[in-house]
């Protein structure tokens, strides 16, 4: 399936391919200041927007009094009074700077402009654009300041990185916002340091000591690997970065998404064709995930909508079980089957209402037994997928029960929790055929797929290429769970945007097995299913900790968070 051409889906390059289209930009006659000037303006834009949007809020007030509160309360200025501040590194992020300075100085904002460099480390488009910035008005070329109009430039000369660090300070205090140019998207794996690294320190301390002092990053965050993520010592945490083109899995992959605020992507003037040559992830939309989910006819009707069979619970972990079922029909689900251990029967019937039992032989310790194989081989012929193992139990048995289910039934299937001990306990050389998943989504966690995978640890920047390493070995669409949860088929990797720490709590897995499984039963292919799921799941968070709070969500909260989503879904779809 070929995702570039979806223009529902967000397009996500690793940052070290922009050096390659910026050359492929050149060669297809497109001039290199050009680019330039277009990424400056759209730094400069998004910055005279925030400003303007306070004003109109503020404009639109019924009364004095209101307006003079919110404008206590937004800290908000008229662009003629607002003071910035622009830091210029000495490559290219620097010239898109110094585009972004001439716009604002034209509009009356008050800029200081530091160069990371001495004058002499100016050159190509970027010394062109200063020398634009410095027609605006005629200026002496003497002295280590330059003033005109509402702006000073200062140069790092002579290495004086005390008086240079001290002069950044004072004038932050007073600053309404900083730009971010000091570095691009080039950096990878070697730590900064030196006045790049105290620059991005003195602008962090300053925005915990001013807290309305707004950061906006170029293209990315200076001190983040726009290729994995990872900090580079010190990286600048900017409230919103504009990038260009696309996306950059810096922006999205942990630490870097916390550092990179709210990711705008800004279009100046790359062709699609580009950009669809190089290797990509995607990020969905609500637009796409409400096109893939089914549509519901006037005519439809339980049986049509889909029939899941889910195989979880155990003594001391029903509320598993239970979670899972409940998200399976709010997500869409006509019928919902619980597969149970048969002493437990009585507990799921007063805990469940839409959800039918299926009472089966347990072990001892109150969990599935693998003498149950035959009834549940059978039952699952009435249905179109199966969830399997939240609360299920790591007993022996049980592990064994699971490991025959996923040789034996070919219907799609989502594997989670204690069910993914099949994959990862020792298994014998004629287990071979276990391997052959091609029905199947997991759902592990990172401390889950190293037990997979036989790893000790699984590093942030490396989840992609570990998760792909999943999704090949066993054929799976894996979905590793966690910040930016990222999902993997073969070639194809979806990297989500909704969710965060709301999250981290006991009983969330549940919940997403239970819509992934439901989706599935409604006939979706795995990548879709496990995408949108992941997607929906993170999404009924983001909407229902608003009235919950993020720290005192729990787990259940989320299905009343679903029928928020789909309400929205529904707007979208009908």
């Amino acid at each position: 399936m070929d995702f570039n051409t979806d223009d529902n889906l967000i397009k996500i390059l690793k940052g070290s391919d922009t050096a390659k289209i910026d050359r492929e930009c050149m060669n297809s006659g497109i001039e290199s200041r050009l680019l330039m000037n277009n990424a400056g303006t759209s730094v400069s834009n998004c910055i005279l927007d925030y400003y303007k949007e306070k004003d109109t809020i503020i404009n639109d007030a019924g009364n004095i009094a209101q307006r003079v509160s919110l404008i206590k309360s937004s800290g908000n200025k008229s662009l003629f009074k607002l003071n910035g501040c622009i830091i210029c590194g000495t490559g290219n992020n620097g010239g898109d700077g110094f585009v972004c300075a001439i716009n604002l100085l034209k509009k009356g904002v008050g800029l200081l402009l530091f160069y990371t460099g001495t004058r002499e480390k100016l050159s190509g488009d970027s010394f062109f654009y200063y020398n634009e910035l410095l027609k605006i008005k005629e200026v002496s070329d003497t002295g280590e300041e330059k003033s005109f109009g509402n702006i000073r430039i200062i140069f790092l000369e002579n290495e004086n990185d005390e008086a240079y660090l001290k002069e950044l300070g004072r004038y932050l205090q007073k600053s309404d916002f900083v730009v971010d140019a000091i570095f691009g998207t080039g950096l990878h794996n070697d730590k900064i340091r030196g006045i790049g690294l105290e620059i991005i320190s003195t602008v962090n301390q300053a925005k915990k000591i001013k807290k309305d002092l707004i950061v906006f990053a170029v293209d990315i965050p200076s001190g983040i690997d726009s290729d994995t993520g990872r900090i580079l010592g010190e990286a600048m945490k900017a409230d919103y970065t504009i990038t260009f083109g696309t996306k950059k899995t810096g922006h999205v992959i942990y630490p870097g998404s916390v550092n990179s605020g709210e990711v705008i992507i800004a279009d100046i003037g790359i062709p699609k064709d580009i950009l669809k040559k190089h290797e990509s992830y995607f990020e969905a939309t609500l637009r796409w995930v409400s096109e893939k989910l089914p549509d519901r006819g006037a005519y439809s009707y339980k049986h049509s909508i889909g029939k899941l069979l889910v195989i979880a619970g155990s003594r001391g972990f029903t509320g598993a079980a239970v979670m899972t079922c409940q998200a399976a029909m709010r997500a869409g689900a006509g019928i919902v089957t619980l597969v149970c251990p048969e002493e437990l029967n009585e507990i799921f019937e007063n805990k469940l209402t839409e959800t039918m039992t299926y009472p089966v032989a347990q072990t001892d310790a109150g969990s599935l037994h693998l003498n149950s194989f035959d009834d549940i081989q059978n039952e699952s012929k009435k249905y179109d997928a199966l969830a399997i193992g939240p609360g299920l139990s790591r007993n022996p048995s049980t592990v064994m029960l699971v490991r025959e289910i996923l040789k034996n039934i070919k219907i799609p299937i989502v594997l989670d929790a204690d069910g993914l001990r099949a994959l990862s306990s020792p298994m014998e050389v004629q287990d071979d055929n276990l391997f052959n998943l091609e029905n199947v989504i997991i759902t592990p966690h990172s401390g889950e797929l190293c037990s997979i995978l036989l790893k000790e640890k699984i590093k942030p920047e490396d989840r992609i290429e570990v998760n792909h390493e999943s999704s090949e070995k066993f054929d799976v669409v894996s979905v590793l769970k966690g910040s930016s949860s990222i999902i993997t088929l073969n070639k194809d990797t979806f990297i989500n945007p909704t969710g965060d720490f709301a999250l981290a709590t006991a009983g969330t897995g549940d919940i997403l097995t239970g819509i992934i499984g439901s989706f599935l039963c409604q006939g979706m292919d795995r990548l879709s299913a496990a995408v949108c799921g992941v997607y929906v799941h993170g999404l009924a968070s983001d909407l229902i900790s608003i009235n919950t709070g993020k720290t005192s969500m729990i787990a259940s909260d989320l299905l009343e968070g679903l029928k928020k989503v789909f309400l929205e879904i529904e707007k979208l779809k009908y």
